[in-house]
């Protein structure tokens, strides 16, 4: 660390997946410390909901972070976590208080592992002796146009759910490298990883997106996507529901096809000629293409850019089939990985320098959901 006092100045990052704690220190220079824990998953199935985790979690990270603090003599200006299945709200930076907390903890909107990042974020603030902690971009970010929610029978609503954490920092990113600003873009975004989203962001709103988990969109390492109903209608009525959200969720895409959720091992069997292989690869790319198209389609075609993100985006042989298809009919970035630690401490030094405002919640967007209804017929 050099002898600059901001540079000693650092925000506490946390980030829990469904195995995994991610925790890190960044400075505005970027990332000082970070370290990913792994946690035994037959021992964290014995916690529900998945908040009941809390303290497990928490006493695992307190030590290493209080130590990496102590080591390089750093500043603690702020705590933010990653922000988890809440009421529906605008995309932003969100002061996490205690109705975001207590909605988060009971796990009501849903029991997602991230639900556990402002509850660590706060437990961590009072630690630190700080008077207020962050989340940027929570999994309920929802702008969806109205339009898009319906589905095609009015018992079923689509609903918004997909990557606003990395979507909308890669989305302004690349705003910033065509020196504009994320309010004056339109972008295609596709987050591409275990989960895969195609977004549609239209001044840094998300506008419309397929459902990354349960829902519709490409097939994805280990996710249906959308499948024919009459193929569904079937399963269904054969398997308990637990049995079949765990085979579209976790059970399908590239692993029910290959036995592998890898792309660089489905890549080597197309190179050495497994045909079934090359099949499910053509269809992985064309049905991300299409889908791609389609969101092109709802920004009627004008679109300031392609951006493609996410873990599969580190294949160069990947992201050239894609451009094959897409590539043509708007600028098309590349911005690999998932980024989210960094996009939760750019957006909490957004706020304490003053260039965004820290969102309350629950906020307008969350009030005007909770009003919607169908149009009477």
């Amino acid at each position: 660390m050099d002898d600059d006092p901001l540079a000693k100045e650092v925000v506490v990052v946390v980030n829990p997946g469904s195995t995994s704690t991610k925790v890190a220190l960044y400075s505005r220079r970027g990332s000082v410390w970070e370290q990913t824990l792994r946690h035994d998953p037959a021992e964290l199935r014995r916690y529900e909901p998945v908040t009941a985790q809390l303290d497990l979690r928490y006493d695992l990270i307190r030590p290493l972070i209080l130590e990496a603090i102590a080591r390089d003599d750093l500043t603690v200006v702020g705590v933010v976590g990653r922000g988890g299945i809440v009421r529906p709200v605008a995309g932003g930076t969100y002061l996490v208080n205690e109705a975001f907390l207590e909605d988060a903890r009971s796990c009501r909107y849903g029991d997602h592992a991230s639900n556990l990042g402002t509850l660590l974020a706060d437990r961590l603030r009072r630690e630190l002796g700080l008077d207020a902690c962050y989340t940027v971009d929570p999994v309920s970010v929802d702008n969806m146009w109205d339009k898009a929610r319906i589905s095609g029978h009015p018992s079923i609503e689509r609903v918004c759910r997909g990557h606003p954490l990395n979507v909308r920092s890669t989305a302004r990113r690349i705003a910033g490298e065509l020196g504009r600003t994320l309010e004056e873009c339109r972008f295609v975004v596709d987050h591409l990883g275990g989960g895969i989203s195609i977004t549609v962001v239209e001044g840094g709103r998300i506008r419309d997106v397929n459902d990354a988990l349960l829902g519709m969109g490409p097939f994805s390492p280990n996710r249906a996507g959308a499948l024919p109903l009459r193929g569904v209608m079937r399963l269904c009525y054969a398997h308990p529901e637990e049995e079949v959200t765990r085979i579209f969720s976790s059970g399908s895409g590239l692993t029910a096809y290959l036995g592998t959720a890898d792309l660089r091992e489905v890549l080597q069997r197309v190179d050495a000629g497994d045909r079934r292989a090359v099949l499910v690869y053509e269809a992985f790319v064309y049905q991300i293409a299409k889908e791609t198209g389609a969101a092109l389609a709802a920004l009627r075609g004008r679109a300031d850019g392609i951006i493609v993100t996410g873990g599969i985006a580190l294949s160069p042989r990947f992201v050239d089939d894609l451009r094959g298809y897409v590539g043509t009919m708007a600028p098309f970035f590349v911005v690999p990985g998932e980024n989210e630690m960094q996009a939760l401490a750019e957006g909490t030094f957004r706020v304490l320098d003053g260039l965004e405002e820290a969102r309350d919640y629950p906020d307008e967007v969350s009030h005007r959901r909770s009003s919607f209804t169908f149009p009477a017929t």
